[in-house]
C-alpha cells in the first residue's frame, strides 16, 4: 500500500528532515516538496495525492487557511514547533499532529494512524458500488450502475449518468485513481468511460448513449483488453 506524500513547509531544513523520515518508511512515496501553501494547492490541482505533511506557520498563506481551500481529501498530517494550533487543525479532520523537531519513533506512529484508516477506506471501497458527489450544496450519490462516463471540461470534470449530469471541480486524473471498480476505462486524456454502457465501438471512436467519444491510440490497447470478444 504505497502512499504518494508531499511535504510543505517554507524551512529548507525542515522539509529535508521530513524527506529523510519518509525514506525510512517503505510505503512513503515522496513526490513533492513545496516551500509555500499556494504551491501545494496549485499542484494538488494537476496531481493526486494520499498524504501531506504540512506546516502551519508559513507565509502568504498558514497550513490553517490551506486546510480551509482544499478541494480533494488527502491524509494530513501537521508539523509544526507550536501546538497552540492543534484545536483548530484537527476540526480540520487532520489526523496526526507532530511537534518539531520530529522523531522517527512518534513519526511511525502517525504512519501508521494513516495505514490503519486507509486499509479501512480500501475495505469499504472493495465492497461498495457507487459514489458521492458535492451538487447544489448537498453530496449526491451516484450509483456505479448510472454513470455513462467522465469528461474533463478545463478544471472541472462532468459526469454524465443515466439519471442526470454533475458538474464538479476534480480533475481525471484524481478520479482516475480514486474509483475502484474495473468497469471503468480511461479512454482519451478528456474521457473516463463505463464499458458497460458502450453500444458500439469504430476505429477511433465509441458510442455511449447519445455521445461519441474519441479513443486514444495511446489508450485503445488498455480499452480493448477490459473487453470479451468472440
Amino acid at each position: 500500500m504505497s502512499l504518494r506524500c508531499l511535504i510543505v513547509d517554507d524551512d529548507v531544513m525542515a522539509r529535508t528532515a521530513m524527506q529523510n523520515l519518509c525514506s525510512k518508511i517503505e510505503d512513503l512515496q515522496v513526490v513533492k516538496l513545496c516551500d509555500s501553501a499556494i504551491e501545494a494547492l496549485a499542484y494538488l490541482e494537476e496531481e493526486p495525492i494520499d498524504l501531506i505533511f504540512l506546516d502551519i506557520e508559513m507565509p502568504e498563506m498558514t497550513g490553517i487557511e490551506f486546510l480551509g481551500q482544499l478541494t480533494t481529501s488527502p491524509y494530513v498530517v501537521i508539523t509544526s514547533s507550536r501546538i497552540e494550533y492543534a484545536f483548530e487543525a484537527f476540526e480540520h479532520q487532520v489526523i496526526d499532529y507532530l511537534k518539531k523537531p520530529v522523531v522517527l519513533p512518534r513519526f511511525q506512529l502517525a504512519i501508521e494512524k494513516v495505514q490503519e484508516a486507509e486499509k479501512a477506506i480500501q475495505a469499504y471501497k472493495s465492497q461498495t458500488k457507487d459514489i458521492y458527489v458535492k451538487h447544489d450544496g448537498r453530496y449526491v450519490r451516484i450509483s456505479y450502475d448510472d454513470i455513462l462516463y467522465f469528461e474533463n471540461i478545463g478544471d472541472y470534470v462532468r459526469i454524465r449518468a443515466k439519471s442526470a449530469n454533475y458538474i464538479i471541480y476534480s480533475t481525471l486524473k484524481s478520479i482516475d485513481a480514486k474509483l475502484q471498480d474495473p468497469r471503468f476505462v480511461k479512454v482519451h486524456r478528456t474521457f473516463i468511460i463505463n464499458i458497460d454502457q458502450i453500444k458500439d465501438i469504430e476505429e477511433n471512436t465509441l458510442v455511449i448513449s447519445d455521445a461519441v467519444i474519441p479513443i486514444s491510440r495511446a489508450h485503445r490497447p488498455g480499452l480493448m483488453n477490459r473487453l470479451n470478444f468472440l
